[in-house]
């Protein structure tokens, strides 16, 4: 069997590659070639349809190149995961809107549409974004990783800075959980069952992740928990992803994001689950038609 691993062709990083090297051992494990492609490695001619490849079996796709994914859809490759999930979890709004009425969310409001060169030059939206939510708030941009692109008002005055340092980007804004301030519950989910969960907490952050300082420890999860975290899954259309879930006032599991390509060394780090073995033996089974 024959898989493309599809990367970004631009970002060089230790902690990137480490993942790959992960999924290229799994991929032997399982007796399946798992061949490295970078995005601009398949630069072609749009209707040449990649006639000048040897098309793989299966496509794992470890980058967010929405555009190359749904090219190789359009050719009939079975990507996992596919173009419109890797789409929806790379947009932190289109996430929200996947996922509202279907699992538990924190209140959200999303900010209107504006322009490069036009900014938020009316900030008036704020005042009933206050209203609906209160003050702390969490501001997000649609897109961002390792929490770098999340931040903390607590009152107007900050939100409107938070505001124009964003400039022109997409956000949203959503009610503060104080019970699960600096914690919450990275889930490892692959098909329909949650293959490891660790605690991230950060006595120094409201973000627990890992990447800002964040500590680790292995994690118990209650069956609502893995319930909800598997739905989140199924709603987004899924093969396998990371979900944050945040601890509700009480107790209740509130989804906070979804990851579509996780990173998981911490995760194995953390609980000696290897993800990667659970991804190449659920890819292995749905080419086969096994399940």
């Amino acid at each position: 069997m024959l898989g493309w691993l599809i990367v970004n062709s631009f970002v060089e990083s230790k902690k990137f590659h480490e993942l790959y090297e992960f999924l290229k051992n799994a991929a032997q494990r399982y007796e399946i070639d798992l061949e490295i492609r970078t995005s601009d490695s398949l630069l072609c001619h749009v209707e040449s349809d990649f006639a000048e490849f040897d098309l793989p079996d299966f496509v794992l796709f470890w980058d967010k190149d929405i555009f190359l994914a749904r090219r190789l859809e359009q050719k009939g490759l079975r990507l996992f995961n596919s173009a419109s999930a890797v789409e929806t979890c790379d947009n932190k709004i289109l996430t929200t809107l996947c996922l509202s009425h279907r699992v538990p969310l924190p209140k959200t409001v999303i900010a209107p549409k504006t322009f490069e060169g036009v900014n938020y030059c009316n900030k008036s939206f704020l005042h009933r974004a206050g209203e609906i939510l209160g003050y702390p708030m969490i501001l997000k941009e649609a897109c961002g990783s390792f929490g770098q692109q999340v931040y903390l008002a607590q009152n107007a005055a900050e939100a409107e800075q938070i505001v124009d340092r964003m400039g022109h980007k997409d956000f949203l804004m959503q009610e503060f959980i104080s019970s699960s301030v600096g914690r919450d519950v990275r889930v490892n989910v692959v098909g329909d069952r949650a293959v490891s969960a660790m605690l991230r907490y950060n006595e120094n952050d409201f973000r627990s992740n890992i990447s800002n300082g964040g500590s680790m420890k292995p994690f118990d999860l209650t069956p609502r928990q893995e319930q909800i975290a598997v739905a989140a899954c199924r709603a987004i259309g899924l093969d396998f992803a990371g979900v944050d879930l945040l601890f509700g006032p009480d107790g209740d599991p509130i989804v906070c994001e979804v990851n579509s390509n996780p990173h998981f060394k911490s995760s194995y780090l953390c609980t000696g689950v290897d993800m990667s073995l659970c991804i190449l033996e659920y890819i292995k089974n749905a080419v086969e038609g096994k399940q």
